[in-house]
């Protein structure tokens, strides 16, 4: 596992001057670069920074190695938390006929209930392709349907043969 970011630490640091923090906190004011090091060196800890970009760079005088391992835990975390969520796709055919719909329509419920947005294509064949308001009204049904749990991401369009509509799940109404 790699962290996005590791700040630099001791001989990596660019500056001239910085100001540095102590490893309980406090602001001990603005040194040179190499009396920095020095004060960190003395306590048998590293000189890392922690803010580049203020005028002049915070460094803070603490071990790397915990402070890498603390950086990789929160990231850990985080991912932990966060959720993707996953496209998922149905398709359906303009002559559907009744109990197939309802299969199809009990499966993007699932979909939608687990939090994943669901992509309802339905493909135009031959002479379907001039009957087109056919397959919108299939469409138009499944949004009806679903209505009660879920949002339109975009709307219902034609793409060549092909009429599609987004669906996302609608956290406030389920």
């Amino acid at each position: 596992m790699r962290i996005r970011y590791l700040p630099r630490a001791n001989h990596r640091i660019r500056a001239k001057r910085v100001k540095v923090i102590d490893d309980k906190g406090q602001v001990l004011g603005e040194f040179h670069i190499k009396e920095a090091v020095r004060m960190a060196r003395e306590k048998k800890l590293d000189l890392v920074e922690v803010a580049p970009n203020a005028r002049p760079p915070v460094c803070k005088i603490l071990d790397f190695g915990k402070y890498v391992y603390e950086k990789k835990r929160q990231e850990r975390a985080a991912r932990k938390r966060q959720h993707r969520t996953v496209a998922r796709g149905m398709r359906m055919s303009l002559r559907i006929s009744e109990h197939d719909y309802q299969v199809k329509l009990a499966k993007i419920k699932e979909f939608l209930e687990d939090g994943d947005r669901v992509k309802v294509t339905i493909r135009l064949r031959g002479r379907e392709m001039l009957h087109a308001d056919l397959g919108f009204k299939v469409l138009d049904k499944v949004i009806s349907d679903l209505d009660n749990i879920s949002k339109i991401e975009s709307p219902a369009k034609r793409e060549h043969n092909f009429l599609h509509v987004t669906l996302l799940p609608d956290k406030k109404r389920s």
